[in-house]
């Protein structure tokens, strides 16, 4: 379902519409991903801002030949646009979709619907995926669909009741973990341990976010703004102290990767940022 054929180790990279109607410039974006990435995520006005359609983008990615999870939340819909959303993803073919509540406006910013949060989403999923709607409606022709969930290493590791939640989200129907940002090689061997130690299993793909960090003032901004991010003071210092840092940050992420294939709760990466697309290519074709 998510691992390719005679692939150990997955690797996933992300894209962000722009705020345009040309629609062949966000398609454009994920070109040199195509044939070295397993999949892209098309994510969902990320930070409560404005975007092209993730589904109208991910329908071109997916006519490329690359395999799409589309980002969802509940934050801009109700449970109809969400099961709408839902059917036209399996109309073109994509089935994967990565479950998230999604980024809180600032205040004085768009209204929040939230009839469902990331876990009511992965049980609508469930429901679709039996081939009704939540109304009992049956669907024509049905097709699975494969829930993903967002996680959080750091919470993990300093929150003993959070390997609950995620439990709860692999009972809900996750296939496959996405996490936020971690450059820390400790903090993945404590993740990978507290997996397996709590029943992980092959059919539940973990993957461990990071990105290619450009510069220490980037690092330093997407900290101290994005939820979620955890980037170390040394991090930013290897940037701040290299001659090329985006060179640096290329090799930082080469470095985590090298080390993370080898534990055995970890499954693949998911290479996420700004107009991260070309680098992340470069960085995968490393271990290609």
């Amino acid at each position: 379902m998510f691992l390719p054929i005679n692939a150990d180790f997955i690797f996933t990279s992300e894209t962000t519409p722009a705020v345009s109607t040309n629609l062949k410039q966000s398609i454009d974006m994920v070109l040199p991903l195509v044939g070295v990435a397993d999949a892209i995520n098309v994510t969902d006005s990320p930070n409560s801002k404005t975007r092209l359609s993730s589904l109208l983008v991910a329908a071109g990615i997916k006519e490329l030949g690359l395999d799409v999870i589309l980002q969802l939340t509940g934050r801009d819909r109700n449970r109809i646009a969400i099961e709408s959303e839902v059917l036209g993803a399996l109309s073109l073919g994509i089935n994967k979709v990565l479950c998230l509540t999604g980024d809180k406006p600032s205040e004085g910013g768009p209204q929040v619907v939230n009839e469902l949060d990331s876990a009511g989403i992965m049980n609508l999923l469930n429901i679709m995926s039996d081939g009704k709607l939540s109304d009992g409606t049956d669907i024509k022709e049905p097709l699975p669909v494969f829930p993903g969930a967002a996680d959080d290493l750091y919470f993990q590791k300093n929150n003993s009741e959070a390997i609950g939640f995620l439990k709860r989200k692999i009972s809900n129907g996750a296939k496959f973990v996405q996490t936020q940002y971690c450059f820390d090689e400790e903090i993945c061997k404590f993740y990978s341990d507290l997996l397996l130690a709590n029943g992980k299993t092959d059919d539940l793909k973990v993957l461990v976010g990071m990105g290619p960090l450009k510069s220490a003032k980037q690092a330093l901004w997407m900290r101290e703004n994005l939820w979620g991010v955890n980037i170390s003071d040394n991090i930013i210092s290897r940037l701040d102290a290299s001659k090329n840092a985006k060179k640096e940050g290329l090799m930082i992420c080469h470095e985590l990767i090298s080390k993370l294939i080898d534990l055995p709760g970890i499954d693949g990466v998911h290479l996420m940022g700004p107009s991260c697309e070309h680098d992340s290519a470069e960085i995968i074709k490393l271990f290609r």
